[in-house]
């Protein structure tokens, strides 16, 4: 059906997310074929031309790091609509979570915990005699099961402050979001929408940026509202600020208030769609001219 339309140009919002995606773009349909950070990576596929990403999220050598040709926009290529906060007050308890307890949430998918958070994980609970750790449970349900294995051996002391919440629906999650104390990001691959999500509620992020764009998400998102209190450089740092921000009420409704206060240009920022559009607009005519 694609290749039946004369294209001047095939954008990809991602390739890697869908199997079928991923086989099409092995395929020369368009002269010119982009993607952009729906899957944070290269594609390392020939026949895509450019990868579309934001400077706020990449280290200095990131044409290193790609295939493709790498375009930096100073913003991401994304209209994202902002959820709106649920009306109703909710409890911990409606959670059956304790009230007095210090609450890290790490909303990311489980095949993200790579084994260096752990010892991140261990730390924070051990330096918060309070702090109660929650995940969620995926489809899935073997890598839960594999994930609470692997803390046993890397912290058993400890385990017994992790709880594995169940999958929830998008209005129940955003509930469930305003009894955190504090988000914990993934080191290596970090949250991407759900990043978003929290900072429409304000909520701090602690976050350990990584090698790659797949690591550095947050920090692009951090970087866009000036916002850089919650990101560490190591596992030291990160287990510092999120102990500090759980455990500080006052220095965290801070962060909160700055977070609400910028993150308007995270959302439904028009400049984002208009810098997408002078791209496209500018290699289709690159390539007509070649072709003159």
């Amino acid at each position: 059906m694609i290749a039946k339309h004369p294209l001047d140009i095939l954008f990809y919002p991602d390739i890697g997310m869908d199997p079928l995606t991923y086989f099409i773009a092995f395929s020369r349909l368009a002269p010119i074929q982009c993607t952009t950070w729906g899957h944070p990576l290269t594609t390392g596929i020939p026949n895509i031309d450019y990868y579309l990403s934001a400077e706020n999220a990449e280290p200095t050598n990131a044409d290193d790091h790609y295939t493709q040709t790498l375009v930096l926009l100073k913003r991401f290529v994304m209209y994202c609509r902002r959820p709106k906060m649920p009306e109703k007050p909710v409890s911990r308890k409606q959670f059956k979570l304790p009230e007095d307890c210090n609450l890290y949430v790490c909303p990311q998918t489980l095949f993200k915990f790579h084994p260096d958070f752990d010892e991140v994980i261990g730390s924070i609970l051990r330096q918060d005699p309070h702090g109660l750790m929650i995940f969620f449970e995926t489809r899935q349900g073997r890598l839960a099961k594999l994930l609470q294995n692997r803390f046993q051996q890397t912290f058993s002391d400890v385990i017994d402050r992790v709880r594995f919440m169940p999958r929830m629906s998008k209005r129940k999650y955003f509930s469930f979001l305003q009894v955190a104390d504090i988000l914990l990001d993934t080191p290596h691959f970090t949250g991407g929408y759900t990043s978003l999500l929290a900072f429409a509620f304000g909520i701090p992020i602690v976050t350990w940026p990584g090698r790659y764009m797949c690591g550095r998400l947050t920090l692009g998102f951090y970087r866009q509202i000036g916002v850089m209190d919650c990101v560490a450089h190591d596992a030291q740092s990160y287990v510092a600020i999120a102990t500090r921000l759980a455990s500080d009420k006052a220095v965290k409704n801070k962060i909160k208030t700055r977070i609400l206060k910028s993150a308007d240009v995270l959302y439904e920022n028009i400049e984002a769609v208009h810098e997408l559009e002078y791209f496209l607009e500018r290699v289709v005519k690159e390539k007509m001219n070649h072709f003159d």
